[in-house]
């Protein structure tokens, strides 16, 4: 007679996100065989139903912030984003110096 001996104790395995959204697709087909499933990748019940709920969690967030259709944002360098800041305080610089002079200007004519 042979005795089979387990441990009453498995690793976990760590799985990255994307198995866990494959395993995830593959748990959603039609008459999929749920437990060789999760047996096969070392999950338990509770894991397969903490993934159905990231998910689930995870869709509702990206459905409720939905963010307009067009232009990305660009990503700038530092040093452009600098240099384009001293433009804009040499722009505002000159601009009140302008009023500034046609305050003047308007007191002389008066």
């Amino acid at each position: 007679m042979e005795t089979i001996t387990m441990s009453p104790k498995r690793e976990r395995v760590k799985l990255s996100p994307e198995q866990l959204f494959a395993i995830y697709q593959e748990c959603l087909a039609p008459g999929a065989p749920i437990k060789d499933i999760r047996e096969c990748n070392g999950l338990r019940p509770w894991d397969l139903a903490g993934i159905r709920k990231q998910v689930r969690s995870a869709a509702r967030e990206a459905l409720a912030h939905q963010g307009k259709p067009g232009r990305r944002p660009k990503i700038v360098a530092a040093a452009q984003h600098d240099k384009t800041r001293a433009e804009l305080q040499q722009a505002k610089d000159a601009l009140a110096a302008v009023g500034h002079e046609l305050a003047l200007l308007k007191k002389r004519t008066s």
